[in-house]
């Protein structure tokens, strides 16, 4: 499945795409806002790693769980975003995104990545509200989900991290 954006495209990844991923979240300019110090924790084996990632965000065998897709720049993977298990009671999901090199920071790649997903998941999945909880510490996540229209409803503190 593709989903078209303005910037950006968005495919459905696949297990053998999963290998990639990895390496983004784990060795790349992004790793620092998914893993390690900021987080407090170390950043996980390829094997923890398949544990937190289980295969339907790539097969989609159970999309009401979750789905990983890929971020595509004029063809270029850029990427990753992903929605999580949907909560049926309030229709509720939470997003993640990952793009992988600073030089694709800042051209509206994201915002738009989180556009077409979100505009995907209201109509096809019948989500009523998505939530993203961001580090504090990462100012540009911030702003590109403020410019998808995201709004600041709370901030809290686990373990000396501030997320808003």
């Amino acid at each position: 499945m593709i989903l078209k954006g303005n910037l950006v495209d968005l495919r459905t990844m696949t297990l053998r795409e999963r290998p990639l991923f990895f390496r983004w979240a784990t060795r790349s300019d992004a790793t620092p806002y998914w893993y390690g110090e900021l987080y407090g924790d170390e950043v996980p084996s390829y094997v923890i790693f398949k544990l937190e990632w289980p295969n339907y965000y790539f097969d989609g065998s159970q999309p009401e769980l979750g789905r990983c897709f890929m971020i595509l720049r004029e063809g270029r993977p850029i990427g990753q975003i992903n929605y999580n298990k949907i909560n049926n009671k309030d229709k509720s999901v939470e997003l993640d995104i990952l793009i992988a090199k600073q030089k694709d920071l800042g051209k509206g790649y994201g915002t738009d990545a989180i556009r077409t997903l979100t505009t995907y998941l209201f109509r096809a999945m019948d989500v009523r509200r998505c939530r993203i909880e961001v580090l504090a510490k990462n100012p540009r996540a911030v702003r590109a989900y403020e410019k998808a229209g995201f709004s600041h409803s709370y901030a809290y503190t686990r373990e000396n991290i501030e997320w808003r």
